[in-house]
């Protein structure tokens, strides 16, 4: 299944800053819910580890304050992990042409069941 979009390192700088605002909202959420095993899979542990590590440190704040602190203090990884998803394409704006939710609904959906 090819979708047509644009690569994160083709988005206009406002476009990445959007792609990036959106992903890290979905990265904090999936941190949140312990569902992180795709990422993982697909990027570097040691980026995944070092926004973790900031997650943990901030972990008594709300989702919109977490948010925020971790696009502060984790933006180089963030921006690092949008590079590698090569196979994520996006809408000139940055936003994602499947939705982040989506697009990993049917990745998990693939993961091998764990008995």
């Amino acid at each position: 299944m090819t979708t047509s979009g644009l690569s994160y390192s083709e988005l206009s700088e406002d476009a990445k800053q959007n792609a990036l605002n959106s992903f890290i909202d979905f990265y904090v959420s999936q941190y949140n819910k312990g569902s992180l095993e795709i990422l993982g899979s697909r990027v570097s542990n040691e980026l995944i580890a070092t926004i973790n590590q900031v997650l943990r440190d901030n972990q008594f704040m709300d989702h919109h304050e977490l948010t925020e602190v971790s696009a502060r203090l984790s933006k180089p990884a963030y921006q690092e992990i949008l590079s590698d998803l090569t196979d994520v394409k996006y809408q000139e704006d940055g936003e994602p042409v499947v939705d982040w939710m989506t697009a990993w609904s049917e990745k998990e959906e693939q993961l091998p069941e764990e008995d």
